[in-house]
């Protein structure tokens, strides 16, 4: 890899796009131009740069060249000359990535002006010059563990597994409980798919993705084990982990099941919800994997009748917890999901035997209905247990659909008919039954023929001598009684894990689900914290194969780094001067990505899980934390070229637009053949909308521009979390200090969308009318 000089060898690429920058510039003189700026070594000029023959030729030109800079087509919209290709490119040449600037002359410049064109190219060349100029190397790469951490053995952990393990990656799998498989071992008939209406049981599958786990040399299976702690340091995460007691040896073990026959303690058995019971040591069920014997050490007495009949001595009651810390290059967070309280919600009577949750009612049908007492012969089922509550003044239950609910429901009244026909089935739905995919609404559509449905809000639950009495309100106003031996709760779903989720600085939505970074539709399972991915019922409800689905595409992705062994960091890197930091903790705070810690010794960014968004810097009151090529110094150079070419009395417009959004907006205007009348407007394409202070905007005003605009992601879509809503607060705190100081009309903020092109012509022509009455900006000493 070539690095860069104390003076710079720059090759300057001029494109002309198959003539069509020639016929509004004077390429001719722009290559004259060129070679009086400093450092120039080469000037290649080529109809088709993106040509295999362009690239080709150009990497033959600029030989010996250390950076390049191109003025073309943007590299953020390009179709064929994009940064990707052009990261390929520069790595083929061995240049650094860093040491390449673009003068985007085609799309925001020939395609959105009319006439000659020159004078506006050529100060878009200067402005990339004069970044390139003082643009540093990318740092060396960050040694990452090539060892991977899966938090979660339910369907998606077993899978993220497997598939990293089958890929020749070493990695741990902790699982809290005792076995693996999570929920999905308790719904003893699970939808195959979406496409399917059929069932699998999971007595059958469950084994067969568990032994794979069991039995994959390069797994470290830790049962019964927690994540205490998990920090980001050094581009790895450190991770210590409480490994529990093994009372009961998985070497020794035969699960013959003696030890639980002789045991004199029974508990209720958690993995049947109580509905059964269970001895101090015992499986929670047959076909738990491991498949070993499990101790409950608040239940057991230690009276030691289990040690007299163990054949192969496996027990030891003196085991002891075991504290484990490693280092990972990535972590997969599948902890799955947990179901609401229903206790919350008293009007529902859920504290009665006769009122379950929908998870209790699986484990009932796996039982086939046996329970205590008779068996019920009017089983009600409840939709939206906690879920879709729209009344504010309801302090209980969440406001999202939980998904699966219905289809759960409908999946269970079908299969108590299927073993009980004489059974009496009734489902009260609230407003409607959303029976999602083509094989759910096929059992839904079977089970109209045998399920009576009422539409209808429960509002009490009450015991009678005839079993359950259920009030319940129709949409008109109506009230009904419906008379029960079970009530079956399709209660809301929760995320599971959350503590690991706030310690590892996760972004979640207001549900305390983690979210995907943006563009989420390209991103899927992808953290905000870089190689941390989120899969199966943790990031919301799902089916099995779904969840199967993104335990896949988590370990794909981290397969990619963990195989490697190194992250390539970014060119732009937030970078302390930890002597002079404050330590105010400011920069910690806003910095979506996990990537800043303060200690006694001033702030420190890791280069590892830093995304160059900026915001950092832009609030740190000290000004002590920079942006690595991307400095206020660089941007403020860039303005001092900007406007060479913009005749005197003509306002002098900037776009400063985030890189990825508003940026690709004001391309699109060229695209879709938008036309400004003007040609005093020049951009400068941003980090996130946030990464530009209030005081770097005062200085740019000082450089004799007139008027700014800054563009940011629409609502919702930051790439960097609130980013753009931190703008919008900035802007509107700034614009009404300036109104006092007698600069009004001179700054704009915008939520800009890639598609919102007319949006951002509509705010250029309005700055543009503006300044023409407002007149130069005159700030002298004002500031």
């Amino acid at each position: 890899m070539k690095t860069a000089s104390s003076v710079p060898k720059i090759g300057v690429l001029i494109c002309t796009c198959g003539g069509q920058i020639a016929e509004k510039i004077d390429t001719g003189f722009l290559t004259q131009k060129a070679r009086e700026l400093a450092g120039i070594a080469v000037v290649f000029t080529t109809d088709r740069l993106c040509s295999a023959q362009g690239m080709a030729q150009a990497k033959e030109a600029c030989r010996g060249c250390d950076r390049l800079l191109f003025a073309g087509c943007s590299e953020r919209s390009s179709l064929t000359f994009n940064e990707d290709r052009i990261a390929a490119w520069l790595k083929e040449m061995g240049l650094d990535r860093a040491m390449f600037e673009v003068a985007n002359i085609r799309e925001q410049c020939v395609w959105i002006h009319d006439g000659n064109l020159t004078a506006k190219a050529l100060d878009m060349l200067r402005m990339a010059h004069a970044k390139l100029l003082t643009n540093l190397p990318v740092p060396p790469p960050v040694k990452l563990a090539p060892k991977g951490l899966v938090i979660g053995g339910g369907p998606a952990g077993m899978q993220a597994a497997y598939d990293l393990a089958l890929a020749g990656t070493r990695v741990v799998l902790v699982e809290k409980k005792a076995y693996l498989g999570g929920h999905f071992c308790q719904i003893p008939y699970l939808a195959q798919s979406e496409s399917w209406p059929a069932m699998c049981v999971s007595d059958c599958v469950a084994p067969v993705q568990g032994r794979k786990v069991v039995f994959h040399p390069n797994i470290t299976l830790l049962t019964a084990s927690e994540v205490e702690e998990i920090i980001p340091e050094n581009g790895n995460f450190r991770v210590r982990i409480k490994k529990g007691a093994v009372f009961v040896d998985p070497e020794r073990c035969v699960a013959c099941g003696k030890c639980a026959a002789v045991c004199p303690v029974e508990v209720d058995n958690s993995y049947e919800y109580g509905l059964k019971k269970r001895k101090a040591i015992d499986k929670e069920y047959r076909l738990a994997i491991p498949d070993t014997y499990t101790l409950l050490p608040d239940a057991c007495t230690g009276c030691g009748e289990c040690l007299k009949v163990c054949p192969t001595g496996a027990i030891n009651l003196k085991a002891a917890p075991e504290i484990i810390e490693d280092t990972f290059g990535a972590v997969i967070l599948a902890t799955g999901f947990k179901s609401y309280d229903l206790s919350a919600l008293t009007h529902l009577n859920y504290g009665s035997p006769n009122v379950l949750s929908s998870m209790e009612m699986e484990r009932l049908i796996a039982a086939r209905l046996s329970r205590a007492g008779s068996p019920p012969e009017r089983i009600v089922f409840m939709l939206c247990g906690a879920s879709r509550i729209k009344n504010k003044e309801i302090q209980v239950g969440v406001p999202y659909c939980s998904r699966n609910c219905c289809s759960f429901a409908v999946k269970q009244a079908n299969r108590v008919l299927a073993m009980r026909p004489d059974v009496e089935v009734t489902m009260i739905y609230f407003g409607d039954i959303r029976t999602y995919g083509r094989a759910f609404e096929q059992f839904y559509n079977e089970a109209q023929d045998s399920v009576e449905f009422v539409n209808g809000e429960v509002v009490r639950v009450t015991e009678s001598e005839a079993g359950l009495k259920i009030e319940l309100v129709s949409p008109n106003g109506e009230t009904q009684e419906l008379e029960a031996d079970l009530l079956v709760l399709a209660e809301a779903l929760l995320p599971e894990g959350n503590e690991l989720i706030d310690k590892l600085k996760v972004k979640t939505d207001k549900y305390s689900y983690p979210l995907e970074i943006q563009p989420r539709l390209l991103r899927p399972t992808e953290s905000y914290i870089d190689r941390v991915y989120v899969a199966g019922a943790v990031v919301g409800p799902k089916l099995v194969q779904e969840s199967v689905e993104q335990g896949s595409a988590a370990a794909l992705k981290a397969l990619g780094y963990l195989a490697r062994g190194e992250k390539e960091l970014p060119k732009f890197i937030s970078e302390v001067n930890a002597a002079a930091c404050s330590r105010c903790r400011i920069c910690e705070a806003v910095c979506p990505h996990g990537a800043i810690k303060v200690t006694d010794s001033g702030a420190a960014v890791d280069p590892a899980f830093c995304q160059g968004c900026g915001l950092c810097a832009s609030v740190c009151p000290s000004r002590v934390i920079g942006l690595r090529n991307f400095t206020a110094e660089q941007i403020l150079r860039q303005v001092e070229v900007a406007f060479a070419g913009v005749p005197d009395g003509e306002p002098k417009i900037l776009g400063l637009l985030c890189y990825w959004c508003s940026y690709a907006s004001a391309d699109l205007m060229g695209i879709y053949g938008h036309k400004i009348p003007h040609q005093n407007f020049r951009s400068i394409r941003i980090r996130c909308s946030s990464s530009v202070s209030a005081g770097l905007l005062l200085e740019i005003y000082r450089r004799g521009v007139d008027g700014i605009i800054i563009a940011g992601c629409p609502p919702k879509n930051c790439h960097h979390g609130a980013g753009n809503y931190m703008t919008a607060k900035r802007v509107a705190l700034l614009s009404a200090v300036m109104r006092q100081m007698g600069f009004e009309g001179r700054l704009k903020w915008e939520y800009i969308g890639v598609p919102m092109w007319r949006e951002l012509a509509k705010a250029i022509a309005e700055m543009d009318k503006s300044l023409r009455k407002l007149g130069p900006v005159s700030l002298g000493g004002a500031l």
